[in-house]
């Protein structure tokens, strides 16, 4: 019997994205959930749905083997539906169900209140970070918490006894993260996560994090959980985790997760010379901001092993940009690509489309970014809009059917703008096609004159069929 039973509700075999993309991570903020537990006294199982066979079956089966008194899961949009058919399964065998993670923190109520077979499964929705509330929580639920405790836990949602939703006062977020233990790696199949991306890829990635929150204030960006913070870890300690993780997992290379690597200048110093003495030296690829790197930190980052840096560069119009208070320049993005080619760093840009305001210029901006910096890789997504940003605020009232439940992974339209969904889902091939095209014509890639004729076709296409879709707003003329 295990006192608590954390629950990943993502199950690869259902996700199309996923399976398409294949870079399958350790679920990491379950894994600190589940070494803080253990570390206060608590037996924790963890049941991870990435390649488990069987789907809520397999979750079903979990339950009996473990008999957990209580269930927490963690949720993304993505996985919403997953998880809250999880919680009804758990509520059924009798565990007190708690949600937690980005969705239920942005949008509670909707945990809440959701019901399964007449009931409603999730007790329990912790707001923010969860290590310090889970623990409280644990003591009270184990202890036969009585329903008038709960609102002296801070960083806590729940529904009273009238059916009303009470939240209590945020919680502090830790500021110490060294105080954590390192998370609770054991609990997972290392192995199933080896072989698929292996298989994929011919090389096997696990993550780390060094710190937590993002200072930047960009519209569309849900800092529910981590905040508008920034705390770090000892630039020893990271090391440290990245000389056990070689020694004991053998990775080929890290991803480290945090939503800015390099804000402190002193701190990526301090890191490069632990990592250096402690021979933890691990390629690695992370995220930064393209207004942060310039010749010192990409050599600092070089050094400690990094391979590739990702840069949320959303658009090549700085209309767009400063619309979505992104703080940086189109230039900036130019000279971050430029300086990493340089020092042989891949980038990989992250790239949005219909955000609100963007008209066919800007896309023709973007396109020209591409062309002219051409990243190693990238990837496009149509703006979405997440409860609890400034970009959700600004577009509310135009809204389209119920949001609330009506996500997917390739972002359908929610809201009312002047282009159709299959306009952009052209774009974004179009993007695809004109990046590609950039990259044989500069010599970045080298293919055969027939595969090249067979790109060249699909541009031609991707080209028109935009052309042909800006003037048909509906989306139907073609």
């Amino acid at each position: 019997m295990s006192d608590l039973l954390l629950v990943n509700p993502l199950f690869l075999h259902d996700d199309p994205v996923e399976q398409r993309l294949m870079t399958p991570y350790f679920p990491l903020g379950l894994l600190y959930l589940a070494a803080a537990a253990r570390e206060a006294g608590y037996s924790v199982a963890l049941f991870d749905g990435m390649f488990a066979r069987g789907g809520d079956g397999a979750f079903a089966a979990a339950l009996a083997r473990e008999q957990p008194r209580i269930v927490g899961i963690s949720a993304l949009a993505t996985v919403r539906e997953a998880a809250l058919r999880l919680a009804g399964l758990a509520d059924q065998y009798g565990a007190t169900v708690i949600a937690g993670g980005a969705d239920p923190t942005g949008r509670p109520e909707s945990y809440l209140r959701h019901k399964v077979n007449g009931r409603r499964p999730v007790r329990l929705v912790v707001i923010g970070e969860g290590e310090e509330t889970l623990l409280e929580l644990l003591r009270l639920l184990i202890g036969g918490m009585a329903v008038a405790e709960r609102t002296g836990v801070a960083g806590l949602a729940f529904l009273d006894s009238a059916g009303e939703m009470i939240q209590t006062p945020a919680r502090r977020h830790c500021s110490d993260l060294d105080s954590l233990p390192l998370p609770a790696r054991d609990l997972i199949d290392v192995e199933a996560y080896r072989h698929a991306w292996r298989r994929r890829h011919g090389f096997f990635s696990l993550s780390l994090i060094t710190s937590r929150g993002c200072p930047y204030g960009c519209t569309w960006c849900q800092k529910s959980v981590f905040g508008r913070s920034f705390r770090v870890r000892s630039p020893q300690k990271v090391a440290e985790e990245m000389s056990l993780i070689k020694q004991q997992y053998h990775p080929d290379q890290i991803r480290i997760i945090d939503d800015v690597l390099g804000i402190d200048r002193r701190w990526a110093r301090a890191w490069r010379e632990a990592v250096l003495a402690q021979d933890a030296v691990l390629p690695f690829e992370c995220l930064s901001r393209v207004d942060l790197v310039d010749e010192e930190l990409i050599c600092l980052l070089r050094d400690a092993g990094c391979r590739r840096i990702a840069f949320g560069a959303e658009s090549g119009s700085q209309k767009v940009l400063d619309a979505m208070d992104k703080g940086t320049t189109v230039e900036q993005i130019r000279q971050a690509a430029a300086l990493c080619r340089a020092h042989g760093i891949e980038t990989y840009f992250y790239l949005m489309v219909g955000y609100p305001g963007e008209e066919w210029a800007d896309l023709l901006k973007t396109v020209d970014l591409l062309r002219q910096t051409r990243p190693d890789a990238f990837s496009s997504t149509i703006a979405y809009p997440l409860p609890g940003t400034r970009f959700y605020e600004e577009v509310a009232h135009r809204l389209l059917d119920s949001p609330d439940w009506d996500y997917t992974a390739e972002n359908r339209l929610l809201f009312e703008r002047g282009f159709s969904t299959r306009f952009y889902r052209w774009v974004q091939r179009w993007l695809y096609q004109e990046w590609k095209a950039a990259r044989l014509g500069h010599g970045d890639q080298h293919e055969s004159p027939l595969r090249r004729l067979r790109s060249r076709a699909a541009l031609w296409r991707a080209q028109a069929m935009v052309r042909i879709l800006r003037h048909d707003p509906s989306g139907r003329g073609a």
